[in-house]
C-alpha cells in the first residue's frame, strides 16, 4: 500500500477538523454564501414568477418572513451589513501594503 505524504500544516488542519476545531472559515463562508445566492437567485426567483399567492396561511407566512422587519428580512439585512463591512478585494494591478492598497486614490 502506498503512503500518502502530507505537510505538518495539512496534518494539523485535518486533526483539528476531526476533533471539531476550525481555525478559519474563509473558504467555507464564501462557499456557503455562493450556495445561498444560487438558491435565492434560482428556485426562489422562479417560484416568485410561477406560483400563485392566494389568501391562505402559506402566503401569510411568506409575507411575515419577507416584510421589512420580518424574520428573513432582518437576517438578510444582517448578512448584507456583514458583507458590506468586509474589506474589498484588491483590483487587478493593486498590491496590498498592510491595510492599504498601492495605487489607490
Amino acid at each position: 500500500m502506498a503512503q500518502i505524504k502530507i505537510t505538518k500544516k495539512q496534518f494539523k488542519k485535518v486533526l483539528n477538523e476531526v476533533i471539531g476545531f476550525r481555525t478559519t472559515y474563509e473558504d467555507e463562508a464564501l462557499s456557503e454564501l455562493e450556495s445561498f445566492i444560487k438558491v435565492v437567485e434560482g428556485p426562489v426567483a422562479k417560484y416568485a414568477k410561477t406560483k400563485s399567492f392566494p389568501e391562505d396561511p402559506i402566503t401569510q407566512r411568506i409575507y411575515q418572513l419577507v416584510t421589512e422587519g420580518g424574520e428573513l428580512h432582518t437576517l438578510t439585512q444582517e448578512l448584507i451589513d456583514l458583507l458590506e463591512s468586509l474589506e474589498d478585494k484588491p483590483k487587478p494591478g493593486e498590491k496590498r501594503i498592510g491595510f492599504r492598497f498601492k495605487n489607490r486614490q
